[in-house]
């Protein structure tokens, strides 16, 4: 895109007020992770930082995990704005209920290993992966976790529980004017431009 993402705004918020917005209701503790240098820091957030510069976002998973007050962490990338609080909760339900080592936003596509909820158990699988500098987001599912055994992906289908639209990520120009268009066909560009959430 040329420039940050998180500070490109639709409806009045930005992309990074937005997600933690879509967050709040279903977390009750936040973290936001800058990568290698704290960012953001007018959000009021807790910054992680991953351990060392262009690891990517699986080193930004393993700061969360690391610092997680509790036992899962839910993870949305800054650049997915039609991801609601809704399907987040329902994630996390799920999650929860069937004790997942990782529960991610599924598509036609595949997997959206940065939409999704993450146990914290993984965090030695997701520390081995990042010695052995195999950096994809689901490099940590070849690696054991404490107790030998590989960590099981599960997903959740979005389009089955009518958020087929939330998997979409903003990259390009024409991805943000599309998402744009979304929005205000839902009628989210009328949200307050801060506070509250869609």
């Amino acid at each position: 895109m040329g420039h940050d993402k998180a500070a490109l705004e639709i409806g009045g918020r930005t992309l990074l007020e937005r997600a933690l917005a879509v967050l709040r209701p279903a977390c009750d503790e936040l973290l936001l992770a800058t990568g290698s240098v704290p960012r953001y820091a007018e959000s009021g957030v807790p910054i992680v930082l991953d351990r060392a510069e262009g690891l990517g976002p699986l080193a930004g998973l393993e700061a969360a995990l690391a610092a997680a007050r509790y036992e899962r962490v839910l993870v949305i990338a800054v650049d997915m704005p039609a991801v609601e609080p809704a399907l987040l909760l329902l994630l996390v339900e799920r999650a929860e209920r069937e004790d997942c080592d990782a529960l991610l936003l599924g598509s036609a596509l595949g997997v959206e290993p940065l939409c999704g909820v993450y146990h914290t158990r993984l965090l030695p699988a997701v520390r081995a992966a990042l010695d052995a500098r195999e950096l994809r987001m689901t490099a940590l599912f070849t690696h054991p976790m404490t107790d030998g055994r590989l960590p099981r992906i599960d997903t959740f289908d979005a389009a089955s529980a009518g958020h087929a639209a939330a998997t979409q990520n903003v990259n390009t120009s024409a991805e943000f004017d599309r998402a744009r268009t979304l929005l205000a066909s839902a009628g989210e560009l009328a949200a307050p431009a801060h506070g509250g959430h869609p």
